[in-house]
């Protein structure tokens, strides 16, 4: 499950429990359309406990994506989907906004 929300030129993407392909798909739509309208666009993930890798795989095609707050194992799995080089991942969402 997940939420997204608009503010300013912000858009935070929160992601909870478990995230299945389609709606890291999801997510990524949101967030390309985002980043497409000159948004900065932060992905939560402090509160997912598991995400499908392959899914993963689709958040390394938009360009200046974040994520924040990301467990071990689900860093593992952003890595493991391919995404790990592409997606900066952050401490959390305040650290991902700092950063330049």
């Amino acid at each position: 499950m997940f939420e997204a929300r608009h503010q300013d030129d912000v858009t935070i993407i929160r992601g909870v429990g478990e995230l299945t392909k389609d709606e890291l798909s999801a997510i990524a739509a949101i967030a390309r359309r985002a980043r497409d309208d000159g948004r900065r666009v932060v992905v939560d993930l402090k509160n997912v406990t598991h995400l499908h890798y392959a899914g993963a795989a689709l958040l390394k095609a938009i360009p200046g994506l974040r994520a924040a707050g990301a467990s071990r194992y689900v860093r593992d799995l952003v890595h493991a989907g391919g995404a790990g080089g592409h997606l900066e991942l952050f401490e959390d969402v305040e650290a991902a906004f700092r950063a330049a």
